[in-house]
């Protein structure tokens, strides 16, 4: 599963312009002021940002969005990558350690929250053959290949991916389950489920993908 685009609402616009474009150094575009909105390259995916009280009907609204997507990095880049993200952010620890390792995926993962709580992860999945030889930049990030997406029924929700052509991949839960593949995949949680690395609970909030050759779902 290829993530071509996905659309993700902040309230938080100009804070995550100023991150994403100074301290994380990836390509981002100019803030327009009639979509309120910017994008970032990561990779080979486009992510945008959109001003959330710019949504209709959420003026006023209290909640302040935030999500949880994975960004895949070169499978022998890690420790490259890890140095890099420490030297901009602090990263997220569960009390003991700052990065963890799959035994089933196969793959070293970190995390990260930017200013408006988004849950960042930097992902190795070693059985891809994606190497490289130099040093890692924000220009190493390959694409997007995970999106969070919270549900009150998880397996209703994945029923309905697999509608769209999306299979699950691996064992999934009632709480938790992968659809999709390695290369890009849709973390279904449950809704007040803690996100893993992190002390914040799922919540809902509406974001868009575009998935090559199955098209743009709104979620």
């Amino acid at each position: 599963m290829i993530i071509q685009e996905v659309l993700f609402y902040t309230a938080k616009l100009e804070e995550l312009h100023h991150f994403y474009g100074s301290t994380l150094g990836m390509k981002v575009s100019a803030l327009d002021p009639v979509e309120q909105a910017f994008t970032v390259q990561a990779g080979s995916t486009k992510m945008m940002f959109k001003q959330w009280n710019a949504v209709a009907g959420t003026e006023g609204n209290g909640s302040k969005p935030f999500y949880h997507f994975a960004w895949m990095i070169p499978r022998n880049r890690f420790k490259e990558a890890k140095q890099w993200a420490a030297s901009r952010v602090t990263l997220n620890s569960d009390g003991k350690r700052d990065e963890t390792y799959s035994v089933n995926w196969d793959s070293r993962s970190l995390y990260f929250e930017d200013p408006a709580g988004n849950i960042v992860e930097l992902i190795a999945h070693h059985p891809l053959n994606n190497e490289q030889d130099w040093a890692f930049s924000a220009a190493d990030i390959l694409q997007v290949c995970e999106i969070g997406l919270v549900s009150e029924n998880v397996s209703a929700t994945v029923k309905e991916l697999g509608k769209a052509g999306l299979p699950l991949w691996g064992e999934g839960s009632d709480t938790f389950s992968p659809v999709g593949d390695r290369n890009g995949l849709f973390i279904v949680v449950k809704k007040e489920r803690v996100w893993f690395f992190s002390d914040q609970k799922a919540q809902m909030f509406p974001l868009e993908a575009t998935i090559r050759e199955v098209g743009r779902l709104r979620l």
